[in-house]
């Protein structure tokens, strides 16, 4: 089975309509909108509104939808009670619905029970989200609909919320070819727009010999392979040992095959015991004393496995796991997808780097107390501890035999430059810290001292008669727009 396609994407042009009043940059449009300032407003009805409120969503193809995960809290606000309803023969169908969310409930998913599994019911119970189930009927009406409705039907004492909203299926099958590829590829670039799974499928399919090779032991072996270098799920040999935030052991096979079977629902890569996603300070890591440790115990013991390779695998087959290790470790926006050589390479170009810019300051601050024969400033650079050692020496025997007045001028000029330097790049908590430029004291329309309001996007004070006046055309005099959340009430200081 192919990948999910979240169809509320806003590549993918849909459509979201809201019969209730919202809150000023709190629209529907939030919910399926392509600027992230807005996804994070959400959406939010105007205070004096009350449940049950429609929110109908339209996609321009026929699609089957398999699984909807909604976000119902926005700060304190929270909304408790939700229906689920599908458009069959131009009739509201309601397929779903959930009532008295618990407080600590973070999302609520609804899917189908045929794709429910206890694994993945305790993974979202450890992520404080709650799993409802489609009603029998609901394939017949969600597996081809151009339009689903959501309904807020509770709310704990507050107007109704929706912070995010996501709808995952497959084009329907009712759909052309065409449509239904043009859909995929559509969504292929947006979750993957430099090509990498492309690029790894090429390179599986050009590669006759398999991705994990484990050596087979001969049928009159009687060797016993230590627990340690097993795989905690498969049981078999691991070739590329890593360790699980859960503290389990497995091959990096076993993690992407684990982390393809929940691309399948939507669902992000996530530890198999505990089903926590992987974040930038809890991800699987490399075991590479474990991985040396086995390729050890393979060239000991060669005698008994069919084959066994001085180093397990190809450096081909080892750069393309790594690659894939790094892509699956990798958060979008922590850091740039890549290989762990080119990872090692960049620490440790950054480590001779410091260390060459250490030598060097040291070598400077000594240079007055080297003798003429020391040796060339490359070479110094190079030995750093050497040329430490030969110039403490050199400088203490000329101290105990006879002291120049240039070498103790030079090592005195030397340090008070040193200084000098740390100095400069220490804060000053000291200095006198210049003077602000003064608020403006008027009304920036009628230049009125009676102001009350602050425009956010530009820092300009108006008074509530002017502001009423801009907010027609939502532009400040200064022509630069603002919408009704970026005022905010301004309070003089005394």
């Amino acid at each position: 089975m192919s990948s999910l396609i979240n169809f509320l994407n806003p590549k993918l042009k849909p459509s979201v309509e809201c019969d209730a009043i919202c809150e000023d940059g709190y629209t529907a449009a939030n919910l399926i909108s392509d600027n992230e300032e807005h996804i994070e407003r959400g959406f939010m009805c105007f205070a004096v509104c009350k449940p049950p409120v429609d929110i109908v969503f339209d996609f321009p193809k026929a699609i089957d939808l398999k699984v909807i995960k909604l976000w119902p809290s926005s700060g304190a606000l929270r909304s408790t009670g939700f229906e689920v309803h599908g458009k069959y023969d131009g009739i509201w169908e309601r397929v779903a619905y959930v009532r008295d969310l618990p407080k600590g409930m973070d999302s609520v998913t609804f899917c189908y029970q045929s794709d429910y599994n206890s694994r993945s019911s305790a993974a979202a119970a450890q992520q404080r989200s709650e799993k409802v189930f489609f009603f029998k009927t609901a394939h017949k009406i969600l597996g081809a609909t151009n339009s689903v409705k959501i309904v807020i039907r509770t709310t704990e004492r507050c107007p109704p919320v929706l912070r995010k909203i996501q709808m995952w299926g497959l084009p329907a099958r009712s759909l052309d070819k065409a449509d239904r590829e043009l859909m995929k590829t559509i969504w292929s670039e947006i979750s993957d727009p430099y090509g990498l799974r492309d690029q790894a499928q090429q390179q599986q399919a050009g590669q006759r010999s398999p991705s994990r090779h484990i050596p087979e032991l001969r049928e009159q072996s009687r060797l016993e392979i230590p627990e340690e270098f097993l795989d905690s799920i498969t049981w078999e040999l691991m070739i590329f040992p890593t360790v699980l935030p859960s503290g389990k052991v497995v091959d990096q096979s076993t993690i992407d095959k684990h982390s393809e079977e929940e691309a399948k629902w939507g669902r992000l890569p996530s530890d198999p015991f505990t089903g926590l996603e992987y974040t930038s300070q809890r991800k699987a890591i490399l075991n590479l004393a474990l991985k040396a440790r086995i390729e050890k115990f393979l060239m000991e013991h060669s005698e008994h496995f069919k084959s066994a390779p001085r180093s397990l695998g190809s450096s081909r087959m080892r750069r393309r796991h790594a690659s894939q290790f790094a892509s699956h470790m990798c958060l979008p926006g922590s850091m740039s997808v890549g290989t762990y050589s080119s990872l090692s390479s960049g620490y440790k170009h950054q480590q001779r780097k410091t260390k060459s810019t250490v030598t060097a300051t040291a070598t400077s601050a000594f240079s007055g107390s080297l003798s003429p024969t020391s040796p060339p400033a490359a070479k110094r650079a190079r030995h750093s501890y050497s040329a430490y050692t030969v110039s403490s020496t050199v400088t203490a025997s000329s101290a105990d035999q006879s002291p120049t007045t240039s070498s103790a001028t030079g090592t005195t000029s030397s340090i008070d430059q040193a200084i000098q330097q740390a100095l400069q790049k220490i804060t000053r908590f000291t200095q006198v810290v210049p003077p602000q430029p003064m608020q403006p004291t008027s009304c920036i329309n009628c230049r009125s001292s009676q102001f009350a309001y602050e425009i956010r996007t530009c820092r300009h004070l108006v008074c509530r008669e002017c502001l009423v006046i801009l907010s027609a055309s939502q532009k400040c005099v200064c022509k630069v727009s603002f919408q009704g959340v970026d005022v905010e009430r301004y309070h003089k200081l005394p």
